[in-house]
């Protein structure tokens, strides 16, 4: 039995919490992969089976979003766990450097926020040092980790050797954007690639080292998990920054001076554009769907199950041309969309070898997509709060289909708590019926009752996966991500504790998830 097939005939419950969130003792002021094995230890004695935790992928200095990445392959060195790093350990000007770093990681631990760029400089420079122990002491007899290293680079060649230029070029070019880049390395020439390679060829395979030492430590986090019975939960971002190694490297993918969004409503009246390029989808189609088929099989090397953001957009993405204040859909008719949806899920299916893919279907959805992937046991989402019947009451979520994932709120929507104390009292009453089957005036109180009771619902659902945001379980309001804003409280969201403290902060509400869990059989 595949793993897509296992979780789908059981009921299992998993926690959303991104990797920079969690807290830990020995953290650098951000989570890293030794938080990721510690918050996996502690949640799997709360009865979690799956533990998902957000893209990884590299952002440039200023960008916290990860959806917004410079690369679609490449993992952030922010989240190296720098202690257990062989080559540090063994650099005696590493270790010099990480002492005098000391006052600044004990201020890192204590912000409130997730100092990102401070401490990913911090981290580079560790490695960098560590880097040249291991070209000295590792390099110079090809030792087995020397050879493991070239393995490495082998295998990954399909998107490492491109990302390690592009990211030594975005050094060495002050963060310039690739398109100010001198003309010949600009547009990929491949005589001027190969002789800054040449050149500078210790400093390129400085940025494939630092991957194969986070791909390690990634792994190792994933081995553990496994061993805890907890399945690691990834994330595919539906795009990349214009400024990102892929369209810099293989721009033919991409219909550049084009932009993806999303079309007007409500809240935004000329429609959304998201600054990332759009993608040519006849181009890829026409090549076997490569670029996708690269990035599936590196996230399924990667995590058990993973999220398809955006889904629709493999259906149809809205685009916006380069004077463009309107856009438009880049394939019009169902059939022609279904076509294509349809192909793009297949190819999933085949690289995904049994891993579970989920489809993030929110939003203004056409029907035959979220048949499509009931057809394909691919589960949608269920957000509690905007799923409705005909008639505007709320759903029942035993009548959620059972190839769905259900929860309470995203990492971009507020808590479930934040959304119960500013909703409008008639939605709250309309709610509450549905939850405890009590009609009320819905001046109904946020408290432990009441959480039990939405928690309780939504874990009896017929969705065959449950998933809350950490938040959600200790209620609170902390937000991980507001859309359409730009700030410093997005994507930096720490948790208060360390497990070993939750543990003992929150043994009430740790408590009701086990007694739930047990209660619903998940």
């Amino acid at each position: 039995m595949t793993l897509q097939e296992q979780l789908l005939s059981s009921r299992s419950c998993g926690i959303l919490l991104p990797v920079s969130s969690m807290k830990t003792s020995g953290d650098w002021g951000v989570g890293d992969f030794a938080s990721l094995e510690d918050w996996t230890a502690f949640l799997a004695k709360q009865g979690i089976k799956i533990l998902q935790i957000l893209p990884l992928q590299e952002t440039a200095p200023g960008i916290t979003c990860p959806y917004s990445a410079m690369t679609a392959f490449a993992t952030d060195p922010v989240y190296t766990d720098i202690a257990t790093v062989e080559d540090i350990r063994n650099s005696i000007p590493a270790q010099e450097f990480i002492a005098g770093l000391q006052p600044q990681i004990s201020a890192w631990r204590q912000a409130p926020r997730a100092p990102f760029g401070e401490v990913k400089k911090a981290k580079l420079h560790a490695l960098w040092l560590g880097y040249q122990t291991f070209l000295r002491l590792e390099q110079s007899v090809r030792s087995a980790r020397f050879l493991a290293f070239e393995a490495y680079q082998a295998a990954q060649v399909g998107w490492l050797r491109n990302y390690s230029l592009f990211r030594a070029m975005k050094e060495f070019f002050n963060w310039q954007t690739w398109t100010a880049w001198p003309e010949a390395l600009s547009r990929f020439d491949k005589t001027a690639v190969d002789a800054f390679e040449a050149k500078y060829r210790e400093y390129v395979q400085f940025f494939a080292y630092v991957q194969w030492i986070l791909d390690g430590q990634l792994r190792r986090a994933k081995s553990f998990a496994q061993s805890q019975g907890v399945l690691i939960f990834g994330d595919i971002p539906f795009g990349t920054n214009l400024d990102s190694a892929e369209v810099w490297a293989e721009r033919e993918n991409y219909r550049l001076g084009y932009e993806i969004g999303a079309p007007a409503d409500q809240f935004s009246k000329g429609g959304q554009k998201w600054g990332l390029p759009a993608y040519d989808w006849v181009y890829q189609h026409e090549h076997h769907l490569d670029l996708w088929r690269r990035k599936i099989r590196r996230i399924t090397e990667l995590y058990d199950v993973f999220r398809l953001d955006h889904l629709v957009g493999f259906f149809r993405t809205y685009v916006f041309g380069p004077e463009d204040t309107v856009g438009a859909f880049d394939v019009e008719g169902e059939q022609n969309q279904r076509a294509r949806g349809y192909a793009f899920l297949n190819m999933v299916l085949e690289e995904a070898h049994g891993k579970l893919a989920v489809g993030e279907d929110l939003g203004v959805i056409p029907t035959y997509v979220r048949q499509m992937l009931v057809d394909l046991k691919i589960p949608g989402y269920k957000v509690l709060r905007w799923e409705r019947e005909d008639n505007g009451y709320y759903r029942e979520p035993r009548n959620y289909p059972v190839v769905s994932l259900a929860t309470t709120s995203t990492h971009d929507t507020e808590t479930v708590r934040g959304w119960w104390e500013t909703m409008d009292t008639r939605e709250r009453a309309n709610i509450w019926e549905m939850i405890s089957a009590q009609k009320t005036d819905g001046n109904v109180p946020w408290n432990y009752n009441t959480q039990r009771a939405i928690l309780r619902r939504v874990l009896d659902s017929a969705s065959a996966i449950v998933m809350f945001s950490w938040q959600d379980i200790i209620g609170t309001t902390d937000r991980i991500n507001t859309p359409g804003t730009v700030g410093e409280e997005n994507w930096t969201y720490r948790t208060a504790h360390t497990p070993q403290e939750s543990a003992q902060v929150y043994s009430g509400e740790l408590e009701m998830l086990r007694q739930l869990l047990n209660e619903t059989n998940r």
